[in-house]
């Protein structure tokens, strides 16, 4: 249970991360 919920946190954090890379990426763009 704590492996899937470290698994689940780590999920969360790299998606978020990648998200607001995408938006700084964009916002250099424009």
């Amino acid at each position: 249970n704590n492996i899937t919920f470290n698994k689940l946190d780590f999920l969360g954090l790299a998606s978020g991360s990648l998200l607001l890379t995408a938006f700084i990426y964009a916002a250099t763009l424009v």
